[in-house]
């Protein structure tokens, strides 16, 4: 049955557009409220996306208290909008605002870093608190976000819609097109390690930079290729610069999404340093595309990633360096096995299409509880 969605995000990221599109696609009405004040141009939303557009300027990542002066704002937008059902998250802005409102049904969608990465204080915790408090129902993407709120609120199964932020079925493969030579100027002889988040502090690119120097001064034919951009972009040049890496690490900047599988393609493994993360979509990329990982210890990652089987953990700049020196080792047989591990973990767990179910599921689910409720 369609419904009206007033669905709430701090960003206009990829990963929102996923959500609206599929949202949109699946017959609901869809609207918008881009709480970062952010300006996207005409073209955003795609018009392929039947969706109304709203902004209520909030700052990005803020927590607590900061959202009280926004709360009349978005009560008037609720009686313009008049939803069956919000959709909010991050959970410590969107979501705690949607809370304060008390409205019913909501949902509030973790982001992952906003559970997982150590609380901000106690205005930060006590806006996750009466977000998750005020919540009908729970979106998240792994086990370890799902823990993280469950140390907050005992959230029943039936409240809770878990799965991955999974990849689109044969976007990510091991065969297809590859970058230019012109683009891409690293030889086959060589060792290419290819990391695709974005330059901010969460990231730690300069742990991963570090690791990359150590393991480069021992296996010449290592390379590194960094795909992103972010805060973090002077210090991340001047390390290559400081330390004569121009030819050895490839930084093109940030790339439009539909060019990221010709670039997993020519990669040999993919690494990521990330302090925190909930189900990471670059690391089910690089999977899908058959590429041996190396990633942080966390428990999010231990989800997808069994040492030796198909990729490596990583806790600190040496253990990283250790693990690149590992890739450089692996054998055509080994190379083989992982490939084909990694793209069958992607297919059977991560289809986004298939999973993308389980939310209308919840919707189902949240509605009749209360429409039995409000009887």
């Amino acid at each position: 049955m369609p419904v009206r969605i007033l669905y709430c995000s701090d960003n206009c990221s990829d990963h929102n557009l996923r959500f609206l599109q599929k949202i949109s696609s699946a017959g609901h009405e869809v609207v918008f409220c881009d709480l970062s004040g952010s300006d996207q141009g005409k073209g955003w939303p795609p018009p392929e996306i039947h969706c109304r557009l709203h902004r209520i300027t909030l700052r990005s990542n803020a927590g607590g208290a900061n959202e009280g002066g926004f709360l009349s704002d978005f009560r008037t937008l609720l009686g313009e909008v008049q939803p069956d059902i919000v959709h909010a998250g991050p959970v410590q802005n969107c979501g705690y605002l949607a809370a304060l409102a008390g409205f019913h049904p909501l949902i509030v969608m973790s982001w992952g870093s906003d559970l997982l990465h150590p609380h901000r204080g106690a205005e930060w915790k006590s806006a996750t608190q009466i977000a998750l408090k005020g919540a009908d129902g729970f979106v998240c993407d792994c086990d370890a976000v799902l823990n993280a709120a469950r140390d907050y609120v005992p959230l029943s199964d039936g409240r809770v819609a878990q799965f991955p932020w999974g990849i689109t079925s044969g976007m990510f493969s091991p065969t297809g097109p590859v970058p230019s030579n012109d683009a891409m100027p690293f030889g086959p002889d060589t060792i290419r390690l290819i990391c695709t988040r974005s330059w901010e502090p969460l990231y730690r690119i300069d742990l991963l930079l570090e690791a990359f120097l150590q393991a480069w001064r021992q296996e010449r034919r290592l390379r590194l290729i960094l795909l992103g951009d972010g805060s973090e972009r002077g210090r991340i040049h001047d390390f290559i610069a400081q330390n004569r890496l121009g030819d050895i690490v490839l930084a093109p900047g940030e790339l439009d999404r539909a060019d990221l599988p010709a670039w997993f393609r020519v990669a040999t493994a993919y690494a990521s340093c990330a302090e925190s993360d909930g189900t990471s979509v670059s690391l089910l990329e690089a999977m899908a595309t058959g590429l041996p990982v190396i990633v942080t210890d966390i428990p999010s990652n231990r989800e997808w990633v069994k040492p030796v089987e198909n990729g490596w953990l990583a806790r600190d700049t040496e253990d990283f360096t250790k693990k690149m020196l590992l890739v450089c080792k692996l054998t055509h047989a080994e190379r083989g096995t992982i490939s084909a591990r990694n793209r069958f973990i992607v297919g059977s767990r991560a289809d986004w299409d298939k999973n993308s179910d389980r939310l209308w599921e919840l919707y189902e689910r949240i509605l009749c509880y209360q429409g039995a409720v409000s009887a």
